[in-house]
């Protein structure tokens, strides 16, 4: 079983494992594909670790065992013991810095109590095979050793310390967000579809979590201190519909604010109504403007407008480059996700089926 040492530990900001810690394996459940190891400081496990199966997941605990090591304590008075087992282990809240790296190739290193990452891969460009290993994880954990310095540690250091934010935020809140580790991206909130909701203002509710719509300017930069002012002459990917917790919870904080005005770009949602009292309607989302029609049938037939929101911006490392070369969004259209750019009508490619759609809605849709 592969797992890290205390010296990559250190780089990458997790609890060190201490000489006098236990380390017990912890039974698997019957879908694990992975093996799972706690280390244990007398009767609290301090630290999970699942590794293999082409992942690799290590957290910290703070959870009390039995004195024989076999059942996890309750956290409440009215509970009763549990088995120690990797399921049971996984229902228990951790605490600190985590690292995980999945079967697709993704890494989070991020904090559990402040929910924010300190560092993902979400914007890089994928793996060429499209399927991580626990080999190239080892390689990547190696390179980021390898390219620590003392100042990051340091950064690492502080910001596991930091606590848990609620930050406020509005329409037109410009926003940095980290591509890798030495690289930022920028962005603009242009409409919170959540205060909508709170102020009753009807629109096609089809979102989860808080959303909303926000754009990345064309620019990626080692600098962290751009100013709104030098942005507001770029040109812009198209914008998405994202949960709102990146800009909530401080990962990407704001550093200025360019107010919105009438001509914003906004993502296309139309499609059949979801609500099954409407199950007869079609509806659109523009911007602000809302039109559903009773008894419709879907112009686009078997083409997808309406996949929600993400977690994530719609950015990608080497797309957003190319988009800044070319001075254009010619490069995303031809080469973001296939999910993204083939259900949406602002493609140029579908510049004939949102006609369509413009005309069966009665809706100027002006790109």
């Amino acid at each position: 079983m592969w797992e890290l040492n205390n010296d990559q530990r250190r780089c990458l900001g997790l609890d060190q494992v201490a000489a006098h810690w236990r380390r017990i394996p912890v039974k698997a459940s019957p879908y694990d594909d992975f093996e799972t190891v706690a280390y244990l400081e007398d009767d609290v496990v301090r630290k999970c670790i699942n590794s293999g199966g082409d992942c690799y997941i290590e957290y910290q605990l703070n959870e009390r065992v039995t004195p024989d090591g076999r059942y996890l304590l309750p956290r409440t008075e009215r509970g009763k013991p549990v088995l120690l087992s990797s399921a049971n282990l996984k229902k228990r809240t951790s605490v600190g810095m985590c690292l995980l790296f999945s079967q697709r190739g993704a890494i989070d290193l991020y904090s559990s109590e402040r929910q924010c990452a300190y560092f993902n891969n979400r914007y890089l460009p994928p793996l060429a095979d499209r399927h991580g290993t626990i080999e190239q994880f080892a390689q990547w954990v190696e390179q980021w050793c390898a390219d620590t310095a003392p100042e990051d540690i340091t950064n690492i250091e502080r910001f596991a310390r930091q606590p848990r934010r609620h930050v406020r935020f509005r329409e037109g809140d410009v926003f940095r967000f980290p591509i890798d580790r030495r690289l930022y991206g920028y962005g603009r909130v242009l409409l919170n579809y959540d205060a909508m909701r709170k102020g009753d203002t009807p629109f096609w509710d089809i979102f989860m979590g808080k959303p909303l719509v926000c754009s990345v300017y064309h620019i990626v930069t080692e600098r962290d201190n751009v100013t709104a002012e030098e942005l507001k002459g770029l040109r812009s990917l198209p914008s998405t519909v994202i949960t709102d917790n990146g800009l909530y919870y401080g990962e990407y904080p704001i550093v200025g604010h360019i107010p919105v005005g009438q001509q914003e770009d906004y993502p296309i949602l139309y499609g059949r109504s979801i609500d099954v009292r409407k199950s007869e309607w079609i509806c659109l989302q523009w911007g602000r403007v809302y039109r559903e029609r009773e008894g419709a049938e879907s112009v686009l037939h078997e083409m997808r407008c309406n996949l929600g929101s993400s977690f994530q911006l719609n950015c990608r490392l080497d797309i957003l480059q190319q988009c800044i070369e070319a001075g254009s969004n010619r490069p995303y259209w031809e080469g973001f996700y296939p999910a993204y750019v083939n259900g949406d009508l602002r493609n140029p490619k579908f510049a004939q089926e949102r006609e369509t759609v413009a005309r069966q809605m009665g809706v100027l849709l002006a790109i």
